[in-house]
């Protein structure tokens, strides 16, 4: 069994649980976190005995997104390295060769909402909330949800970057199913029976067309032109102003430019 320092790895019948599982952060993305799933997705997915993966959060968050304080930190170099392992680590997730089914038990925000709907199917409690924050950081999500809920939806999601509950985004079919506290280990469960039942090899190549019609639609192609874009946008004056707002706790003050005159 793998151990993690930012994540818990427990296998059950069939069934491999994935937690992150530092809930004193609120489940925050940064390097370290990034090549633990990638390492644990790996793990499940060599393991011939597991046929279905759940993702989930320790404590009320999911994931609250990148770490605000590591990037704060962070140089151009480390920062750089943090957006290609965060790339890996979701292509990973919609690559594996098993279905990831997306526990969400609380918010999942930035960083989070994207591991969530990387996962082949997304299960919520009516109280957590999704959003693209990254334009109030003077940075952009990009619109990869352009390829779920279509243009209008993406643009309200990344341009404007509002916050959205589950039965919100169940309607606009951002989740699969919205269920109470009370039930959400019911309803993941129900998923995860249904996939056991299946041939394996069926949902495997059930899934692995689905991301051929994405290639051909050109997603990959899109998260590349992302990966480089992101970073430039971090080191613009907005960007360090987010920043700089973001440690004074106050309202940051955009210009638009690139460098300061």
């Amino acid at each position: 069994m793998p151990e993690y320092q930012s994540l818990a790895y427990d296998i059950g019948d069939r069934v491999a649980t994935i937690t992150f599982n530092r809930p004193e952060r609120r489940n925050a993305l940064d390097t370290q976190v990034c090549g633990e799933l990638i390492d644990a997705m790996h793990t499940a997915e060599a393991d011939p005995n597991i046929l279905c993966v759940v993702l989930t959060g320790a404590g009320s968050v999911f994931c609250a997104g990148q770490n605000l304080k590591f990037t704060l930190s962070s140089d151009p170099e480390a920062y750089d390295e943090y957006r290609r392992i965060n790339r890996r680590m979701r292509d990973t997730i919609q690559r594996l060769d098993k279905p990831v089914i997306a526990r969400v038990q609380g918010d999942a925000i930035g960083g989070g909402t994207y591991i969530a709907t990387c996962c082949d199917l997304i299960v919520a409690v009516p109280e957590a909330r999704f959003a693209m924050r990254e334009i109030n950081a003077g940075i952009h999500s990009g619109g990869a949800h352009l390829f779920t809920v279509g243009r209008a939806r993406s643009i309200e999601m990344n341009m404007l970057g509002r916050h959205i509950d589950a039965v919100e985004a169940e309607r606009w079919g951002l989740i699969n199913k919205v269920a109470p506290g009370e039930e959400l280990d019911a309803a993941v469960d129900e998923y995860v029976q249904t996939i056991l039942a299946l041939p394996p090899l069926s949902v495997r190549y059930t899934k692995f067309a689905t991301n051929m019609l994405l290639d051909m639609a050109g997603y990959w192609a899109w998260l590349d032109a992302h990966v480089g874009i992101h970073p430039s946008l971090s080191w613009t004056e907005d960007g360090k102003e987010a920043k700089r707002a973001f440690i004074e706790k106050r309202a940051p003050k955009f210009t638009g430019r690139i460098s300061a005159p």
